[in-house]
């Protein structure tokens, strides 16, 4: 590691990109800063990990705070969404804003910091190329002329005007549980509907979380690298094969195919960036002797989606930073008396009893609540027993079809990042199941959030 690097500021923190980054920040022991829009408190509401924070209210109009860039490195992430609603001309201006002028004033701050940065860090797209077909596209191709790849021509000018060695990561399709890509596919092809893109034959240049994250590290370290880099893995595939795989490893089909015409009329100008082909590789990252976690796009979707059994089983994922010691944190989640503490009240979650003294590794725990007004009975049992490190609570007896909650616990910054894992398969999924499943995940996050915010209350 450069032992230079010893505090690094994020902006876009709390997006999926940006959030594990920062996890990678902290676990290489580097001081981690964010700025941000919302103010502290706001901000402390859905990011967890241990942070100085910097609230920059008007990214487009003025400059960070000074003591923001207190720092050896800067990442910067933020911008206003792509994706959501259709490209207005009002739309794109926020877009246009949102990245341009920010770039611009993180870039003027750097130049005032009197040479302690070293390397500032942008994001940026393979959307630069625009429609290339079959063309294989490095680093040096030429860009493409449409609203897309003239933003990230644009953006990408305002970072290099920074003195410091500067990087500007050209994503491609990012994959994880919670990727803005897979997350409006997802829906679809739980309910059957996915399917190729129009023709199906366009190349789709992806890259799996866990190299977006070993990229941007090794970016950040290693002095050789500058520029323009593309983010993407060194295998390519066309769009009906990424949706094959994507449809096996949901365990569904994928026969429904999407004509190009509803995806104009859905999408507006956006439908041409998701019709777009773009055969890139990753020449400068492999020159630069980066080794690739995921190649294989079965492999990642496999990484992604080993958890289902079942084209009905569902995820939901939480994880929360505290300062409290593994030990305490441990004895505290492994005692069950303290699940009526984390449970919120409306619940009426009662422990009526365990099979063991102590729990441990097959340990049955018997419990009464109320779903939505009707009392139910429960019994979990205790497996994947490891103190200090996770258990694992499976339902044997109650109201789902399926229940396994993981819980994770792993030394971080000097607490404790805890991980909440549930795989949940709700009771008659073959008839409005996923109907069903939105009212119920509605139901799951509002208990996480209570428990949420009972762990942040410590002291």
């Amino acid at each position: 590691m450069n032992s230079e690097i010893k505090r690094v500021l994020v902006t876009g923190a709390t997006g999926n990109i940006g959030y594990n980054v920062c996890l990678a920040i902290l676990e290489s022991e580097i001081e981690l800063f964010v700025l941000g829009r919302k103010n502290e408190s706001n901000f402390r509401q859905e990011f967890s990990l241990p942070c100085k924070y910097f609230q920059w209210s008007n990214p487009q109009k003025t400059l960070p705070p000074v003591e923001a860039m207190d720092v050896d490195a800067v990442i910067h992430l933020m911008g206003e969404p792509l994706d959501g609603n259709r490209w207005t001309e009002q739309k794109k201006l926020v877009i246009r804003s949102s990245r341009i002028n920010s770039t611009k004033n993180i870039v003027n701050a750097i130049e005032n910091s009197l040479e302690r940065i070293k390397i500032f860090i942008t994001a940026s797209a393979i959307g630069i190329y625009g429609d290339k077909g079959d063309e294989t596209l490095t680093e040096s191709s030429i860009i493409g002329n449409n609203f897309l790849a003239k933003l990230c021509q644009e953006w990408e000018n305002e970072a290099k005007k920074s003195s410091c060695r500067n990087a500007q990561l050209r994503f491609g399709i990012v994959l994880s549980n919670n990727s803005g890509a897979l997350k409006k596919m997802l829906p679809i092809f739980e309910n059957s509907f996915g399917g190729r893109l129009s023709s199906g034959t366009q190349w789709m240049s992806w890259i799996h979380m866990e190299d977006v994250v070993g990229i941007t590290m090794k970016t950040l370290r290693d002095t050789e690298l500058n520029g323009q880099i593309n983010v993407v893995s060194p295998t390519p595939v066309r769009n009906k094969e990424f949706t094959k795989l994507l449809a096996n490893a949901l365990k569904v089909k994928a026969i429904l195919p999407v004509p190009k015409t509803a995806l104009r009329l859905v999408l507006g100008e956006m439908a041409d960036v998701v019709l777009s082909s773009q055969k890139v590789l990753p020449e400068k990252i492999t020159a630069n002797n980066y080794t690739f976690k995921f190649t294989n796009l079965g492999d990642a979707f496999d990484s992604l989606f080993n958890w289902k059994e079942s084209c009905h089983d569902r995820l939901f994922e939480q994880q929360q930073w505290t300062h409290k010691p593994l030990n305490e944190v441990f004895d505290f989640f492994s005692d069950e008396q303290n699940l009526e503490e984390l449970t919120p009240p409306l619940l009426n979650f009662k422990v009526e009893g365990k099979s063991t003294e102590k729990i441990q590794e097959g340990t049955k725990i018997y419990y009464k609540l109320k779903i939505r007004g009707i009392p139910a009975r429960w019994t979990s049992l205790i497996t994947n027993w490891e103190p200090m490190t996770q258990f694992a609570d499976v339902q044997i007896k109650g109201p789902y079809s399926k229940w396994y909650h993981r819980h994770i616990f792993s030394t971080l910054a000097g607490g404790v990042l805890i991980e909440d894992k549930v795989i949940y398969r709700l009771p008659f999924s073959r008839y409005g199941g996923n109907l069903l499943n939105w009212f119920i995940r509605k139901d799951i996050k509002t208990i996480f959030s209570y428990r949420r915010n009972i762990i942040k209350e410590w002291h």
